[in-house]
């Protein structure tokens, strides 16, 4: 080894560690939450494109609910998912969160490229992206509802307490704009 005091003139290694900013897998267990949260974070940022898809009619999605969903799926990835992984990474209902969440844009995204290219949407997909929804979507917004009501319970700030406090109200009016949507389309046809 070198004297103390040309420790700092070291070179770096020929061949860098291949992941240099995470750490080693060793020091932290994988887990869903160590393995997904970056991932699904930054795939619900960029599904804020999907406002401005309802908006120029690229879809026929009605904005304010699209608005709605993207921005409270922004809020639980940013202030509560990302913001308290030791509550988040430690639930239960954080897989079938992701689950809902991914089973149900898949079907919408897939069926949203089939309508675009202009090709005739098959019954199948039809049927799975208006119907799914009744299982999908109550498992998705009661996972987001505990997640954050267990991040309510252990903030410490009082302003970003009623601030979850509010979000939280808004969950149960929030989610009969999706519900009342999709449900006209099944039982009448429109939407």
């Amino acid at each position: 080894p070198l004297p103390p005091n040309l420790q700092h003139h070291q070179h770096p290694p020929l061949v860098p560690h291949p992941r240099p900013h995470l750490p080693l897998p060793s020091s932290i267990p994988q887990t869903t939450y160590t393995t997904l949260e970056p991932w699904t974070r930054w795939t619900q940022t960029l599904a804020i494109l999907e406002i401005l898809h309802a908006a120029t009619g690229l879809t026929r999605s009605p904005i304010f609910t699209t608005f709605t969903q993207i921005f409270a799926r922004s809020v639980q990835v940013w202030a509560i998912n990302h913001s308290f992984p030791e509550l988040t990474s430690l639930s239960h209902l954080y897989k079938p969160m992701l689950f809902a969440w991914s089973l149900a844009d898949t079907i919408r995204y897939l069926y949203f490229v089939v309508l675009i290219s202009g090709c005739k949407v098959p019954r199948g997909l039809r049927w799975l992206r208006y119907s799914l929804f009744l299982v999908l979507y109550p498992i998705g917004i009661g996972s987001e509802w505990w997640l954050m009501f267990r991040a309510t319970v252990a903030v410490e700030n009082w302003a970003v307490k009623a601030l979850f406090v509010f979000f939280l109200g808004l969950y149960g009016p929030g989610m009969l704009l999706p519900f009342s949507f999709l449900w006209d389309f099944v039982v009448w046809g429109e939407g």
